[in-house]
């Protein structure tokens, strides 16, 4: 491979790192605006999955099967939290577990742009260009979410960790250079884990949360994806 292309690769995948660390001071910062802040993260997140990331993912190769695989995330994530909450008898250690697990599965998510990185601009160096603001706005969106879900990520080490996470998928990527069929495969599972995380973890339940920041966090999304279509 092309040793430019390899830098370019890391290079996004380092933003992205730094995206996801500096996502988590911001929500320290604005601790107070906790619910507004998911509001919006919600609203952008929910957006980006419908507008932008599903209909890339099957543009580059249409497969009714990538539904299947997004489904099978959605209830991999239900069933083992379902799991936890039925064989775990301590409240204190359920809630504890149930964090675990959500922060495993953005720290999945956060791998998984890395690997997007890598795998998609193998095939089309073109198509990261167009995925480069809402890949961003997710990493974004979805650390200051995380941060928010579990105050234990004030650790220098976890959110190390998290950061380094898309740097590591596209290590992967580069090294399995999987087939295109595969990866939209992977990626289709990923996005059905994240389906669920908004769901349960980022969209403010009840009375709490703020729509006006909901909506305005979809308007950006759908702007974004109004500009594709005119550039």
């Amino acid at each position: 491979m092309d040793i430019l292309l390899i830098i370019i690769i890391y290079l996004i995948a380092i933003i992205m790192g730094l995206t996801d660390y500096f996502g988590h001071r911001i929500s320290g910062l604005a601790s107070q605006y906790r619910d507004d802040i998911l509001s919006f993260s919600s609203g952008l997140l929910i957006s980006l999955l419908f507008l932008i990331l599903v209909p890339d993912l099957i543009s580059l190769n249409f497969s009714s099967i990538l539904f299947l695989f997004m489904l099978i995330g959605f209830i991999l994530m239900h069933m083992t939290e379902k799991y936890i909450y039925r064989h775990v008898d301590n409240k204190q250690k359920v809630l504890e577990e149930l964090k675990v697990l959500h922060i495993a599965g953005f720290g999945f998510d956060n791998f998984m742009v890395g690997f997007i990185i890598a795998t998609v601009i193998i095939i089309d160096p073109l198509v990261i260009i167009e995925l480069s603001a809402p890949l961003f706005l997710q990493m974004l969106t979805s650390s200051i979410s995380l941060d928010s879900i579990d105050t234990r990520l004030n650790d220098r080490i976890s959110k190390t960790i998290l950061s380094l996470l898309p740097i590591i998928g596209a290590s992967v990527g580069l090294i399995l250079e999987l087939e295109q069929i595969y990866t939209n495969y992977v990626l289709a599972f990923a996005l059905g884990v994240l389906f669920y995380m908004i769901i349960r973890d980022v969209i403010p339940q009840g009375k709490r949360g703020n729509p006006s920041f909901f909506l305005v966090g979809s308007l950006i999304t759908i702007i974004l994806w109004a500009i594709r279509f005119l550039i």
